[in-house]
């Protein structure tokens, strides 16, 4: 009954200790993701005083830390970003985009976009796909950002981390919300 009764115990403490340390590897993961992210954010705040006061501001914002785009002839990018309400993490949000035209070359870039309103973060959480004209020359490395504005609403930041590419395309691109409540 004794060895019965240890060995349960044992089984009990190695399944503790074994869930104990995945979950110290789960927060750790989080709050490296967590850092990355808020690296981005302050990167751009350092950047462009507008983006400090839109932070502070707007109604909604999405940061990508890093968007991979790449083509000849067609061309594609891909980024998994963040949705901020308030400054809390209230979505993930995932970009793909597909252009046709006159492209060659890669680059990798972050992006932040504003929405100064509920409408416009409404529309934006339905998703769909977007037209997009793009013309760009991104050197080696280029910390520089853009500021587009789509409508009066809405304000996107770009910063390129990287790559060396070529690009007057045309294509769309589709943003998938998906809601952490």
């Amino acid at each position: 009954m004794f060895k019965r009764a240890l060995l349960i115990v044992l089984m009990f403490s190695t399944l503790f200790i074994s869930l104990e340390a995945r979950q110290k590897e789960v927060f750790d993961k989080e709050a490296a993701e967590n850092l990355r992210y808020n690296k981005t954010i302050r990167a751009f705040m350092n950047e462009n005083k507008k983006i400090t006061a839109m932070v502070n501001n707007s109604y909604a914002y999405v940061a990508f830390p890093s968007i991979a785009k790449g083509g000849v002839l067609l061309g594609g990018a891909y980024g998994e970003g963040r949705a901020y309400r308030r400054g809390i993490w209230v979505g993930d949000v995932s970009l793909t985009q597909y252009t046709f035209g006159l492209q060659v070359g890669g680059q990798a870039y972050s992006e932040i976009i504003f929405f100064m309103s509920r409408d416009a973060f409404r529309a934006f959480k339905k998703g769909g796909f977007k037209p997009s004209t793009q013309s760009s020359l991104v050197p080696f490395y280029s910390g520089v950002s853009a500021d587009v504005d789509f409508a009066k609403d809405v304000h996107v930041f770009t910063s390129s981390t990287g790559g060396l590419m070529f690009e007057a395309s045309t294509g769309t691109q589709q943003f998938v919300y998906k809601s952490r409540e």
